[in-house]
């Protein structure tokens, strides 16, 4: 069904959704984990290079200060780009079912055209006047349901006192022919 395809697509949508989002997130906090051992072998560096109290405070308190910005920024960009991908999806998802819905109501108004046209063929069909004392009598007939509009015609050949034989077509609004034959006999 179209609510099942649609249920699968936004499942399917979603899952992947969620893997990009877990590949951003171990992304970033690999990032953040290089970005930190980046900094603190810098720090080190210098501390080892310096051994003024003054400079390895403010390289310390500058490589803290980096590294949370670096994390803030991260953050920042991973929800964001989750939004971003969250939203997509959901967008995707929504205009999937409009035009499946949009596709499943063309079909269900040509299937009513053509149901109203045959019950209109039908209704000519046996709408068809006949005079039975005549070896042979022809009649047409016309019918109309909703918005369909159908026209028919029959003949109907008397065989032997006792049986007749009818034959019926009818062409109906929405470019359908149907055709029957019947036999009746009695005593």
């Amino acid at each position: 069904t179209a609510q099942g395809y649609t249920d699968t697509q936004v499942t399917a949508s979603n899952t992947r959704t969620d893997g990009l989002i877990q590949t951003e997130q171990a992304a970033r906090e690999k990032g953040n984990a290089e970005t930190l051992h980046t900094a603190n072998l810098y720090t080190d560096q210098k501390v080892r290079s310096v051994n003024a109290d003054g400079v390895i405070s403010k390289a310390k308190n500058y490589t803290d200060e980096s590294a949370r910005q670096t994390l803030n920024n991260a953050n920042t960009y991973t929800d964001h780009r989750a939004t971003q991908a969250e939203n997509n999806a959901v967008a995707r998802s929504q205009s999937y079912t409009n035009s499946r819905f949009g596709e499943l109501k063309q079909r269900l108004d040509k299937t009513e055209r053509r149901l109203n046209a045959g019950i209109a063929g039908v209704t000519a069909i046996s709408s068809i006047p006949y005079v039975s004392e005549n070896n042979v009598s022809w009649g047409i007939g016309g019918g109309n349901y909703q918005n369909g509009n159908a026209l028919a015609a029959g003949v109907q050949l008397k065989m032997s006192p006792n049986t007749n034989v009818r034959l019926n077509v009818s062409w109906d609004s929405a470019g359908n022919s149907a055709a029957g034959v019947g036999f009746a006999g009695g005593w």
